[in-house]
């Protein structure tokens, strides 16, 4: 919806909320702490950056915490100054009536409520289990919260990409090429229209064609993919599903997987399903994939067998709320780690663009291109 115009056009289900390294902490009139959607920005930043910000936000806390290095900031070509994060952070201890660390602790947990609210959102209230998926994390301060929201949502495995700070740019660059085409044809199980539905099946398979061809891409990287939006009768709404083809085509003897289709995904969204109503095919889609020439090189690029102990890059202390004082964790350098290193939180991992905090009983290994991958005990 855009004013008072209702747009049928292709989408993606983006849910953002203000949890960033520079949303700031605020305690409300109700005495709640609070963090965003306001944010320090770039500039002036979070307090610690020295650029002005005096607010305390998520990175301040982290600093307080001891999980992000105040030396090693971008590799340590930052400086950041923590005792201007201990100033900041004292006045969300002030208003709470607690200590630094446990101020620090309250921000960085509010912020990760925050973030498995949000996932929740398009998982638990749409019928889907977020156990059931891999959890994979993007964006340069992500991976120090990851741990204690997998443990909130019950996850057992999550992963931390080797370029995770630049993910979406680094997505852009090896995705597929995509272009989804609708059409809409109103038809049901009880009257299925199947020349119409051919034919509309056809001019979406040649306008994805002609689009991938355009493109460049060859004949052979060339994929498609169907569905339909369906409803059951008298339902304001639609639901997509999707369905296979063979040669381009559907027959009467089709509709019976269609509706099986439907009505499972019904269920899956809804918990409910009515086999005895009628079911109205309202529009049908193709995606045209092209698989992006070189996508792949980026796999040639892999990391040799570590051989023998990992090495220790320092130790660290990190408050921990179980315990309510500050522990010595292990601190490793991404950068130093061959494929097959074994790591046991707590501890610390520390890369350029980003640190990653694996909490007690996440058991971490380096995989062949890099990345982290976290299993949970």
């Amino acid at each position: 919806m855009i004013h008072d115009d209702s747009l049928g056009i292709p989408k993606v289900d983006v849910r953002s909320v203000g949890a960033g390294g520079g949303s700031i902490a605020f305690v409300d009139e109700g005495g709640l702490l609070q963090v965003g959607p306001r944010s320090a920005g770039a500039r002036p930043g979070p307090a610690c950056y020295g650029q002005g910000g005096t607010e305390p936000t998520v990175t301040d806390a982290n600093v307080v915490l001891g999980i992000v290095d105040p030396d090693y900031f971008l590799g340590g070509k930052m400086q950041l100054k923590r005792e201007l994060a201990e100033a900041a952070v004292d006045k969300i201890a002030t208003r709470l009536g607690v200590t630094r660390q446990e101020a620090a602790y309250a921000i960085y947990t509010t912020s990760n409520h925050n973030m498995v609210a949000a996932i929740e959102e398009i998982t638990v209230r749409e019928g889907i289990n977020p156990r059931d998926s891999f959890f994979v994390c993007g964006g340069g301060a992500t991976a120090i919260h990851i741990a204690e929201m997998a443990d909130i949502l019950g996850l057992k495995r999550y992963m931390v990409p080797r370029f995770m700070a630049g993910l979406s740019a680094f997505g852009g660059l090896i995705s597929d090429i995509r272009s989804e085409e609708s059409a809409v044809l109103l038809t049901s199980d009880a009257d299925f229209n199947v020349a119409g539905v051919n034919d509309a099946l056809k001019r979406l398979k040649q306008a994805g064609d002609n689009f991938l061809a355009e493109a460049g891409v060859a004949p052979e990287n060339r994929q498609f993919e169907f569905s339909f939006l369906g409803r059951y009768e008298y339902q304001s709404f639609e639901i997509e599903v999707p369905f296979e083809v063979k040669d381009g085509a559907v027959s009467e003897s089709d509709l019976p997987t269609l509706v099986e289709a439907f009505h499972k995904m019904h269920e899956r969204i809804y918990s409910i399903r009515a086999d005895n109503d009628v079911v109205e095919f309202t529009a049908w889609k193709l995606r045209a994939i092209g698989k992006r020439s070189g996508q792949d090189i980026w796999q040639k690029n892999t990391l040799p067998d570590q051989n023998g102990p990992i090495d220790l890059k320092a130790r660290r202390g990190i408050y921990q709320q179980e315990s309510g004082r500050v522990e010595t964790v292990p601190v490793y350098e991404l950068a130093q780690l061959r494929a097959g290193a074994q790591l046991a939180g707590p501890c610390l991992v520390e890369a350029e663009t980003f640190t990653a905090y694996l909490k007690d009983q996440h058991q971490g290994q380096i995989d062949r291109y890099g990345n982290l991958v976290v299993n949970i005990a």
